[in-house]
């Protein structure tokens, strides 16, 4: 299967090198080799099947010095995911910057600086470094602390953020199923809570990264080191925007997101739209306690359509996306949604709550306080706007997505906040020794 027809344009998914696989703890192992993107080959070793726990390192093969023939030294360990390093060339998760992307354009950046970069996944609480790592960039809560207890004092420490700080992040789903209750008088469990403490890898690291608006850096203002990066997509150059009807979706709006009903907002949609004429098309998987409550808005409103689940670059995206002007987005807490960016670059107008952390100044809509009644309001407001103000806000929400949200943007933005929290790393170690 042809990976560059199915999913557009895949400039920027080939292997930025050669892989080499290493086994770290003990147990029975297996090994194939499976095709890659880009033509390359990956040797997987896998535990045995006894293991509660398989430990997969992935390590990227050190650059050459220039001139000398002799790899650098320094190294890096990812502690973050480590499924984008091993997926087949069809696989439609190659298409998704967020989160495939992310992980591979970190390990680009560090490679480029010279690091040998070793990728673990984030919640493998039996990895025990082997190595003297110069840097470690680690996510979540599960691994963090016992990575960098391991490692020596010098080792700069960064934490990886795609989201706000992580109590701040459980204090606004909470509430959100607060509100669930005081309209529906349900409850329903919480879908996305963060239950592995950040805290001491918020305080221990040397500087935080973030995926976000200044607002989700504002989250972190306690930790004295926090910088945001826009999140980013892979370019479609094979769609046509040209060719998109805009008075056939003048009145339509797309909810396409990651798992999480309540989190992303679904339910604050299903009880707006049940009261509007506007179409809304809904591409996520539902819980079954969810649809439960949700069944007569799911099933009984005819401007309501449950697409499910859907990849990014199918048919049936391609049909929506025509379909479609706005996206729609009341979530409770992002990063900055990578599901709404894709759709952003084929001039999808975004509506977004402000826990989204993506500034839509001039080019989409910020929801102040996602309730029922404001969704309303601003779904009537954006489909009774012309159609020639659709199309240009369209043209502009394109132009912006691919010049501030591009993967080499992205590169430049993390490269540029991994150096300044290395260099102050340095400098506050050189002040230390005099």
């Amino acid at each position: 299967m042809d990976a560059k027809r199915v999913y557009g344009n895949t400039e920027g998914l080939k292997p930025i090198c050669r892989l080499e696989t290493l086994a770290i703890s003990g147990g029975a192992f297996s090994t194939r080799s499976i095709k890659r993107v880009g033509g390359a080959s990956l040797n997987l070793y896998r535990q045995g099947k006894q293991a509660l726990f398989p430990t997969r390192l992935y390590s990227l093969k050190p650059p050459i010095a220039k001139g000398s023939g002799k790899p650098l030294l320094r190294r890096a360990l990812l502690s973050y995911i480590t499924s984008p390093f091993m997926l087949l060339s069809d696989d439609p998760s190659n298409a998704r910057f967020s989160n495939t992307g992310l992980a591979r354009t970190i390990s680009e950046v560090l490679h480029d600086l010279g690091y040998v970069v070793d990728v673990v996944e984030y919640n493998d609480t039996r990895f025990k470094p082997r190595h003297k790592y110069d840097l470690f960039i680690g996510h979540g809560g599960n691994n963090f602390e016992l990575i960098a207890r391991a490692l020596p004092r010098t080792c700069v420490k960064i934490y990886f953020s795609t989201g706000s700080y992580w109590k701040f992040s459980n204090d606004l789903e909470l509430a959100r199923l607060a509100y669930l209750y005081q309209r529906r008088g349900v409850h329903l469990r919480p879908d996305r809570l963060i239950t592995k403490s950040e805290e001491w890898a918020n305080a221990n690291a040397t500087g935080i990264i973030a995926l976000g608006s200044p607002y989700v850096r504002e989250s972190y203002a306690k930790f004295p080191h926090v910088i945001n990066v826009n999140n980013a997509m892979y370019q479609d150059s094979q769609y046509d925007v040209k060719r998109k009807d805009y008075a056939r979706g003048q009145n339509s709006f797309l909810f396409f997101a990651g798992a999480g009903n309540i989190h992303k907002g679904l339910d604050l949609l299903l009880d707006a739209f049940s009261s509007l004429d506007q179409q809304l098309y809904v591409c996520q998987t539902l819980s079954p306690e969810f649809a439960r409550v949700y069944n007569r808005e799911l099933t009984e409103c005819a401007n309501i359509h449950n697409v499910g689940h859907i990849s990014l670059r199918s048919q049936t995206f391609y049909d929506l996306v025509n379909t479609c002007n706005f996206a729609i987005l009341p979530s409770c807490g992002e990063g900055q949604p990578g599901s709404v960016i894709d759709c952003m670059q084929y001039g999808i107008i975004p509506v977004l709550s402000k826990e989204s952390n993506l500034d839509t100044d001039g080019f989409g809509v910020t929801l102040n306080e996602c309730t029922v009644e404001e969704i309303m309001s601003v779904v009537q407001d954006l489909a009774s706007r012309p159609i020639q103000w659709q199309r240009d806000m369209a043209a502009k929400t394109r132009k912006i997505t691919l010049a501030e949200y591009s993967k080499d943007v992205f590169y430049r933005n993390f490269r540029r906040a991994l150096l300044e929290i290395c260099e102050r790393a340095d400098a506050r170690a050189q002040t230390e020794a005099s």
